[in-house]
């Protein structure tokens, strides 16, 4: 189980604590993923902190502890204990107004749970693997977005 959080102003590696007091997480049981998403988000977008976990029951720890202050989570579909769609359930149930992004490689779009997930709000967007770096980046700035206007 490996855990990384990096501040985009002032890394920190190994830590649960973020420096910021707006965070993005990214929840994906590969390595590789995590590191290439932080490190993408974290080069176009800044003021934020950016923590990624590989394990989706450390992550919804971290998550409950900080609700306030994410302002948006990332999670693969296919997880070890908990997979992303109850992931983002129960992150939408400790704050309704988290934007959730779900990804995967697989095809979701039958999925009766993802559906009905979509409809009642708990996932906010889904994005296909393989992604653009840079199609990633903006669709995360566009959740970042629509975040931070009046509701």
């Amino acid at each position: 189980m490996l855990l990384l959080a990096a501040d985009t102003n002032n890394s920190e590696f190994g830590h649960m604590k973020s420096t910021n007091s707006r965070i993005i997480g990214i929840v994906d049981d590969e390595i590789d993923i995590t590191k290439l998403f932080e490190d993408a988000i974290k080069t176009s977008i800044s003021g934020f902190s950016l923590v990624s976990f590989n394990d989706p029951l450390i992550a919804l720890e971290h998550y409950a502890e900080n609700k306030k202050d994410y302002v948006l989570v990332i999670s693969d579909l296919k997880l070890p204990n908990l997979n992303g769609l109850e992931l983002l359930k129960k992150v939408k149930g400790l704050n309704p107004k988290v934007r959730t992004i779900l990804v995967s490689a697989y095809e979701v779009g039958e999925n009766d749970v993802f559906q009905k997930y979509v409809k009642e709000g708990i996932i906010d967007l889904f994005i296909s693997k393989p992604v653009k770096i840079n199609d990633l980046c903006q669709l995360v700035s566009q959740q970042i977005t629509w975040n931070q206007r009046p509701h």
